[in-house]
């Protein structure tokens, strides 16, 4: 007996092995590849489990039904394994729902072989129980397994060994000690399993792959655990490389295309651009392109579009090889347009008022000393404008603010018709505006400042109410009244002042209501 303890002992050890490693990673089965990982474990444990039972079974028929057993498990580890590393090194690109379906048929019809085969002989062509030197079964294996089944696993299985040596080659150091331990524990059971059917090198009868498991197992525990396999799984540059929205192409050295990613095509005005020059697939770039190219170029783009312009920022960067050897170049296209409208907006909301769209103060303060300067070289004389109108608080508590927001927009309409082009209007706040006049003398400024006067005089029908606009408008000259804009500014209020006193000393009605 103490013969068939020991010849379970590997295959023991390989179930609970696995069984353990199955349990773990239902805890971790969110992770990429995972959940066809776990069926492949459990496809091994259930292999190795019913191995066991077959090793300790001393008659003939328990012997071949846990030798029957092990098929729950023996078609199905291979097209598993297959799935996830497809899935765990990220190419799984076309790997269907219905293509995994496929996958599966072939283990499917091997599990129903197996368990009608008295009827057909398609997996054991013959069985009996040996005895020496000990109980063992002597199989002769039929053509689906010989010609089917196997070779349908170990194709799956070098399958996924090969797209793991893909991934190691283009993997940081990291994923390489994780790759290693994945062809580690595959390589193990597939020679085990050769030597087996092809070589009939057997343990007292007992198929070798079952306790090469064992050690798999082992190598398995310890990438899980030192290697943190499961825990970081990699993502391939190439992956990164397919997803990203932006474009992103490769040039060689005669700036033709060798490849770029679904968002260049996207971008790209020629259906079969890889292998054309860059200025076929993308003109509007092309003078970006210099000979010699600077280790980085960046630019933005403007296009035309229908609805509203595109813009586009370019980077091109010159590659190297390892040896410093020039290899060609990358160009990422990154559309802006977002941004870039986000950034007219936050300059319209820092130079501009955002009732009446006419220049803020800070937008007076740079254009005024501009100005100013130049006019203190005698360049041209400048005039300044303080509008401010009258009676305006009324109005907002009689009509409501909203009124009172319709008559300032009015109020900006007017005194843009009233000067010309190149002289700004500013709203300062509340009620109070300013015109910088460039050009402008004394006599000029009068001029402007009656046209003003005659045009709010016109009256504003808003909402079934009438109203008649007023307004004391002060002057000051440049350089007789100040030789800054702080000075120009106060000497405009107090002439501003000065005449809304007149005004109220008239007390002109504010308007007249006809609702």
């Amino acid at each position: 007996m103490l013969i068939y303890y020991l010849l379970a002992l590997l295959p023991a050890i390989s179930a609970i092995a696995t069984g353990s490693i199955a349990i773990y990673m239902w805890q971790q089965r969110s992770v990429t590849g995972a959940k066809p990982f776990i069926g492949c474990i459990v496809s091994i444990c259930i292999w190795c489990f019913f191995s066991v039972l077959e090793c300790l079974s001393i008659q003939a028929t328990p012997r071949i039904v846990f030798g029957k057993l092990q098929y729950l498990g023996i078609p199905f580890f291979a097209p598993y394994w297959f799935i996830f590393t497809l899935q765990y090194t990220h190419h799984d690109a076309r790997l269907s729902h219905q293509k995994m379906r496929w996958l599966m048929v072939v283990p499917l019809l091997s599990l129903l072989f197996a368990f009608t085969d008295p009827l057909h002989g398609l997996i054991w062509t013959s069985v009996k129980l040996g005895r020496t030197p000990a109980p063992q079964l002597m199989i002769q294996h039929g053509w689906w397994f010989s010609y089917v089944m196997m070779p349908y696993n170990y194709l799956l299985l070098l399958g996924g060994v090969g797209v793991l040596l893909n991934t190691y080659f283009a993997s940081s150091q990291i994923y390489r000690q994780q790759i290693l331990v994945l062809l580690s524990a595959t390589i193990i059971p597939f020679f085990s399993s050769l030597l087996y059917l092809l070589a009939d090198v057997h343990l007292n009868g007992l198929d070798l792959t079952p306790i090469s498991f064992a050690l798999s197992s082992v190598i398995m525990i310890r990438g899980l655990f030192r290697g943190r396999l499961f825990e970081i799984s990699p993502i391939s540059y190439r992956t990164v490389f397919l997803n990203t929205e932006d474009a992103v192409i490769f040039l060689d050295t005669r700036h033709h295309i060798v490849d770029l990613n679904p968002s260049a095509y996207r971008e790209s005005q020629h259906r079969d651009v890889l292998g054309q020059p860059f200025a076929v697939g993308f003109p509007a770039y092309q003078h970006l392109l210099t000979t010699p190219l600077p280790v980085e170029i960046t630019d933005t783009i403007e296009l035309s579009h229908p609805s509203h312009p595109l813009f586009k920022e370019v980077k091109i960067r010159a590659l190297q090889s390892p040896g410093y050897r020039p290899v060609g170049s990358v160009v990422i296209i990154r559309d802006v347009t977002v941004e870039h409208q986000k950034q007219v907006q936050l300059q319209q909301f820092a130079y501009f008022d955002s009732l009446t769209g006419l220049c803020n103060r800070r937008q007076l303060e740079i254009t005024g000393k501009l100005a100013l300067s130049s006019a203190g070289q005698g360049l041209w004389p400048v005039a300044l404008l303080y509008v401010d109108l009258n009676d305006f608080k009324p109005i907002n508590d009689t009509y409501g603010h909203h009124i009172g927001d319709i008559v300032l927009i009015h109020v900006a309409k007017c005194l843009k018709t009233c000067v010309r082009q190149g002289d700004i209007v500013v709203r300062l706040g509340g009620d109070e505006f300013v015109a910088l006049l460039f050009q402008a003398n004394q006599d000029a400024a009068h001029n402007t400042r009656e046209r003003i006067a005659v045009r709010l005089q016109q009256t504003l029908d808003i909402e079934a109410h009438t109203l008649h606009i007023t307004a004391s408008i002060g002057i000051a000259c440049h350089p007789h009244n100040g030789r800054s804009l702080p000075e120009l500014l106060h000497w405009a209020d107090q002439a501003m002042y000065q005449d809304k006193q007149v005004y109220r000393a008239q007390h002109s009605p504010f308007f007249v209501d006809h609702s």
